[in-house]
């Protein structure tokens, strides 16, 4: 898979969890704007991803779909507040960009834009114990 179109960054995604069609800007996005919808739902385990090649797996926890007006965008159906400059930052938008979706030559009416909300998964951080038993096993392995 190219991330690019120079086909300068190809890398392979590992197996693991689906992928999340678009970038993000960093791997502790909490927000994602999806301009053509999602197949992936609300609790599902998905992998967001990086044009680096770097994923993380997180938990999708809101996936709302969205209004395109001009100069705004809304959730349906909602009435939350949604911090739209960092859900630019995380997406990897401009914020103007962002908020006159309806201008952007990519735009597609006929398609319902979503906002993804992730949850990020708690990982584990390894105790001295399993380190040292960790190098003790590689230490043994070595001459092998």
């Amino acid at each position: 898979m190219s991330c690019c179109s120079g086909g300068y960054c190809q890398f392979k995604f590992p197996e693991g969890p689906p992928i999340v069609d678009d970038p993000v800007s960093n791997l502790q996005a909490k927000y994602q704007f999806l301009a053509y919808g999602s197949l992936l739902e609300q609790g599902e385990v998905v992998r967001i991803w990086m044009e680096s090649g770097k994923t993380k797996t997180v938990v999708i926890d809101r996936k709302m779909p969205l209004q395109v007006l001009p100069g705004e965008l809304k959730p349906i159906g909602s009435d939350d507040v949604i911090p739209w400059q960092l859900v630019a930052h995380d997406s990897g938008m401009e914020y103007e960009e962002l908020i006159n979706w309806y201008r952007h030559p990519l735009y597609n009416p006929s398609e319902t834009p979503v906002l993804m909300v992730y949850g990020h998964l708690v990982e584990k951080k390894p105790t001295l114990k399993e380190r040292w038993l960790s190098f003790l096993y590689k230490m043994r392995n070595l001459g092998r």
